[in-house]
C-alpha cells in the first residue's frame, strides 16, 4: 500500500469514528405517576380519596386532584410536557379532607416518563 492510499484509508476511517456520536433534541412526552402508600396501595390502605398533584408552573387538570385508584389502577397519566426537568409534590387526602400522607422529588422529561412515588405519613 502506497502513502497515498494508506492516507486516504485513515480519513474515511477517521470520518466514520466521528460520525458515529449522534446528538438527538429531547421530545415532549406524557408523565405516568403510580403511587403507595408507605408501601401500600390504593385498595389495601383504604383510608386515600384523593391525590393532589403539584408540578411548579404547569396547570394540572382538575386542578391536580385524582382519585386514588381510577379502574384499579393506582395512579394519573399527565399529558403533554415539554421537554426538561420538573419537581414535584405530591399529597393524599383521607375521607376527612385532611393530608394523610405527602412526597415530592424531581423527573425529567424526554419522552414518555414513568415515576413512582411511595408517599409517607404526614407531619
Amino acid at each position: 500500500m502506497n502513502l497515498k492510499n494508506l492516507a486516504s484509508s485513515l480519513a474515511v476511517l477517521s470520518l466514520g469514528l466521528t460520525s458515529a456520536c449522534v446528538y438527538t433534541e429531547p421530545v415532549p412526552g406524557d408523565v405516568t405517576f403510580t403511587w403507595t402508600f408507605d408501601g401500600y396501595s390504593c385498595a389495601r390502605d383504604g383510608e386515600v380519596r384523593d391525590v393532589h398533584i403539584t408540578i411548579p408552573g404547569e396547570s394540572l387538570e382538575n386542578r391536580g386532584y385524582y382519585p386514588c385508584s381510577a379502574n384499579g389502577y393506582d395512579g394519573v397519566t399527565l399529558y403533554d410536557f415539554y421537554p426538561g426537568d420538573y419537581d414535584f409534590y405530591i399529597e393524599a387526602i383521607d375521607y376527612s379532607g385532611y393530608v394523610s400522607f405527602e412526597a415530592s422529588g424531581h423527573f425529567y422529561v424526554d419522552g414518555d416518563t414513568h415515576v413512582r412515588v411511595d408517599l409517607y405519613p404526614a407531619r
